[in-house]
């Protein structure tokens, strides 16, 4: 997920329109300046900057697109960046300026160990984080972020979606959704086997062993985080591991074990189903029988992608174990019935009180990622339950996971 700023240009868009404000927030006296230059995976962090703006403008802010190559730098205002910039010498020097009252949040769409550390390092020692907010939709460890980042400020702000996501509710007939091309549709990434043995081979044993150990418990426990396995592993080898460096040390690389081992089993639970897979190439050996990979998909078609199944497996990111990412709202967003894995912030925002009218998911137990099976069988066999919870589905998303939504809560956070 982790995406890089101002390592390859996007084309600028020639105007912006603005919406009506709306009246039940007060818009920032602020400018919020969004750079739009990114280098990502699927085109994330390109397409969230300009749905970000959108959602902004659309609460009356007043948001600007910038680019930090070709535009004269800002000198007042927020700088809202996503990820992590290739170098703070790219940030408008007015940040570091202490006569300057400009500030900055990084919304950041990955785990806290993808964060920069040089970076911050180097802005905490001209600034002392002091004009600086972090935002992510990550609730996962990040108890590690004031240790490691002393003065630091973050929320926990959910990832959200665009209103063009949303598919044409009333296009969700009865018949439209049983013609769907597939009967089950899934996105996302896996690493080849190759890339991780290349990895694994270039570690120490005693390293090699606690990376499979590690990743061994995780698949066991869907639960158990990577910083406990860390510390269960590591720890009982004498690896002290409040160290943030020498407890991100395997990170990456037991995520990505843990992540194939998942997906690959779930997905070949579905065989016998029509199932398209949407994402990396690593998918191609694993589409087989009744398996089609349907290729690369960018990050702003994903929703029209899930619009292609019946029934949305929308499993969240390895490297968080209780938050989510935007695959569950846009599995929603595409009018599909979803299946997703069990998670704390799944259960507390789409079902039971959360949701209205009823649950908008159906969850099963990762620590059994064949359990999915009998979730989609349940879900195929009742076409007409599986119609109304695909239509919650999106009426949630709608009413309550939009960028609008998330932005509001953004423009209160910058205000604290």
């Amino acid at each position: 997920m982790c995406g890089r700023l101002l390592t390859k240009h996007s084309s600028r868009p020639d105007n912006y329109s603005r919406a009506a404000p709306i009246p039940d927030i007060h818009p920032m006296n602020d400018t919020i300046w969004i750079p739009y230059e990114y280098t990502s995976q699927f085109g994330l962090l390109g397409a969230m900057a300009h749905e970000l703006h959108d959602a902004l403008a659309e609460l009356g802010c007043d948001a600007r697109m910038l680019s930090l190559t070709n535009d004269p730098q800002p000198t007042t205002g927020v700088v809202m960046f996503m990820n992590t910039p290739a170098s703070i010498d790219l940030l408008p020097q007015a940040l570091f300026n202490p006569s300057s009252n400009m500030r900055a949040v990084q919304y950041m769409v990955d785990h806290p160990f993808a964060l920069p550390d040089t970076l911050l390092d180097a802005w905490t020692q001209r600034t002392g984080l002091t004009n600086y907010q972090l935002m992510l939709p990550c609730a996962d460890d990040t108890h590690l972020l004031r240790a490691r980042f002393p003065g630091m400020v973050h929320h926990c702000i959910a990832h959200g979606l665009p209103r063009s996501a949303l598919c044409d509710g009333a296009a969700l007939t009865p018949e439209a959704y049983a013609d769907r091309r597939f009967d089950v549709v899934v996105t996302g990434s896996v690493w080849a086997q190759e890339q991780i043995d290349r990895q694994l081979g270039a570690l120490p044993e005693a390293l090699r062993s606690m990376a499979m150990d590690m990743a061994h418990l995780m698949i066991k426990q869907p639960w158990l985080g990577y910083v406990a396995a860390a510390d269960l592993v590591m720890g009982s080898a004498g690896v002290i591991t409040g160290d943030w460096k020498s407890i991100k040390l395997l990170w990456a690389l037991v995520i990505a074990i843990v992540n194939r081992q998942r997906r690959i089993r779930t997905v070949e639970s579905l065989q016998g189903l029509r199932v398209g897979v949407f994402g990396s190439s690593a998918w191609k050996p694993v589409c087989k029988g009744t398996i089609e990979y349907g290729g690369e998909v960018d990050y702003a078609a994903c929703a029209s992608a899930f619009g292609q199944g019946r029934v949305g497996v929308a499993w969240g990111p390895t490297q968080f174990v209780h938050s989510y990412s935007e695959r569950i709202m846009q599995a929603m967003a595409g009018g599909a019935c979803v299946v997703a894995d069990d998670r704390l912030l799944v259960r507390r925002d789409f079902n039971g009180a959360a949701s209205r009218g009823g649950d908008t998911c159906v969850l099963f137990d990762w620590g059994n990622p064949e359990g999915a099976r009998a979730a989609v069988d349940a879900r195929l066999q009742d076409s007409e339950g599986s119609l109304k919870m695909a239509m919650r589905g999106r009426a949630h998303v709608e009413a309550r996971c939009l960028w609008v939504h998330r932005a509001r809560e953004m423009v209160e956070r910058m205000g604290t």
